[in-house]
């Protein structure tokens, strides 16, 4: 299995990780690239919309509907992002 590389800038990098971090109610350096929010952070589905509200809201993204399920970790949601960044 071939792991992606997320290239995003650094603050929109740090703009996203802050917003989970607030949703997940995590402290900084607790989240990893491939942990699951539901099975790692002990997430849930209503919050993980909560996340991609705010992301679409505060960074002007539109995360495709199609993808939500895939979103299941910071690595999943850090390339929807920049899918979308560069779409821009």
């Amino acid at each position: 299995m071939t792991v992606q590389t997320v290239e995003l800038d650094a603050e929109l990098r740090t703009r996203v990780i802050d917003i989970v971090n607030e949703e997940l109610e995590l402290e900084d350096g607790e989240l990893t690239d491939d942990g699951l929010f539901i099975e790692d952070y002990d997430s849930d589905s209503l919050t993980l919309i909560t996340v991609v509200s705010r992301i679409e809201k505060e960074l002007g993204f539109v995360l495709p509907k199609e993808e939500l399920e895939s979103l299941t970790t910071l690595r999943t949601l850090l390339l929807a992002v920049e899918g979308c960044a560069r779409n821009a």
